[in-house]
């Protein structure tokens, strides 16, 4: 039986994974503000900062994949795109028939004053308000999806060809590739599961050096 998959925060990532998905024949369905013409999803139409509930189908979900965005890189802007949006989002899920949860994250919730060796073990200790709201956001979701949830949490995004490129980094083709393995592989989980999603890099004592060796070890290939 094919897969149902809901895409909430429906943008570059999720066009990305939509045509992953279509490969598999998955039944893509795919949330957000604005309209699109992209024929591999069924479109909704909804603004997670309204007061309105996300109508859902009255369908199984395997996986629903949550992509928040900022509506702005101000402090309002991240507390309206990681916490009020998250809780009508959570709002709007409790009722749903879901198997499994992905939720995007990001390497923000370690601070720039942690570094070295970073990975999964290490407590997130956020030196701005984005890795703040960010670290709420996953607390969150964790304390109301106690089982079937999985964490990733991306670094630096950036497109290929981009000059631009943090210590930390991941493009956005290994971002959809990551998603997709998570539903393939990861979903089937029954706890809790936090995952940092960065490219090999040098580990450098000067600077937050992210590892990726708990992804690698699930069976994920850089």
């Amino acid at each position: 039986m094919n897969k149902n998959v809901l895409i909430i925060g429906y943008g570059d990532i999720g066009s990305r994974l939509s045509k992953k998905l279509k490969e598999q024949s998955a039944n893509i369905h795919a949330v957000s503000r604005h309209n699109s013409s992209d024929q591999n999803i069924v479109k909704i139409n909804w603004d997670w900062l309204s007061k309105n509930d996300l109508e859902l189908p009255k369908i199984t979900f395997d996986s629903v994949i949550i992509i928040p965005k900022p509506s702005n890189l101000d402090e309002d802007g991240y507390k309206d795109g990681f916490i009020l949006s998250t809780k009508n989002i959570i709002n709007s899920l409790l009722n749903a028939n879901i198997k499994s949860l992905i939720a995007i994250s990001s390497t923000r919730v370690y601070g720039d004053h942690q570094t070295g060796h970073v990975d999964e073990e290490t407590q997130p200790e956020p030196s701005d308000f984005r890795g703040h709201y960010i670290k709420d956001y996953e607390l969150l979701l964790s304390n109301t999806f106690t089982t079937n949830l999985n964490i990733l949490r991306f670094a630096g995004l950036y497109k290929d060809g981009s000059k631009h490129r943090s210590h930390n980094r991941l493009s956005r083709d290994k971002a959809a590739n990551i998603i997709l393995f998570a539903i393939d592989n990861l979903s089937k989980n029954t706890l809790n599961n936090i995952y940092n999603c960065s490219e090999d890099s040098e580990v450098l004592e000067s600077v937050k050096s992210i590892s990726n060796k708990k992804l690698k070890i699930a069976g994920f290939k850089f």
